[in-house]
């Protein structure tokens, strides 16, 4: 069973904070880079995060799922949208994806519809 969208970014925000913390520099220098890459330019944001939520499709990475979901419907893609980003994703990652989009991905559109 798909773990609570919410409660994983909430768990996500503590572990990212004890890091920056106990790494202060590690966690500045990568969200720094993070930020850099999300910024407008040739690609809209919108597009940068469906990218982003392909790739961590295929990566296996539950966090990371949850937060271009969000993220995604934040900057204005529509659920068919996100479907089809995640639909790429299945075509190389296979049944690992399948199995994530199947979950992670559609517990991830009902909690931030």
């Amino acid at each position: 069973m798909a773990k609570d969208p919410n409660e994983m970014m909430a768990e996500l925000g503590e572990g990212m904070a004890q890091v920056g913390e106990d790494l202060p520099e590690l966690s500045a220098a990568f969200v720094q880079m993070d930020q850099a890459c999300y910024v407008e330019g040739e690609l809209e944001r919108k597009y940068k995060e469906l990218i982003g939520l392909a790739i961590a499709l295929y990566a296996r990475c539950e966090y990371c799922m949850n937060i271009h979901v969000k993220q995604a419907l934040n900057e204005g893609a529509t659920r068919e949208e996100i479907l089809e980003a995640a639909a790429v994703a299945v075509a190389f990652g296979g049944s690992p994806s399948m199995a994530y989009l199947s979950t992670t991905i559609m517990k991830a559109l009902e909690a931030f519809e």
